[in-house]
């Protein structure tokens, strides 16, 4: 799941900062949910969702999905 959050993240040109102000929540927050050592509430996961555009699901698999 961290790898899908990563990419993106990254395919959408944020960095940790950027995306935790979009989010409400600290960079160190978003460092906790991509390094795995945090797993984030179920609204914030739906925040990505819609920011991203990318579902749920994808966001939450275990298997990477390399950006494109």
């Amino acid at each position: 799941m961290r790898y899908n959050l990563i990419n993106a993240r990254k395919k959408a040109h944020l960095t940790q900062k950027e995306l935790g102000e979009l989010m409400g929540v600290s960079d160190r927050h978003i460092n906790s949910l991509e390094n795995g050592t945090s797993y984030g509430s179920v609204p914030l996961w739906e925040r990505l969702r819609e920011l991203f555009g990318i579902p749920i699901d994808s966001l939450l698999e275990q298997t990477e999905r390399r950006a494109t």
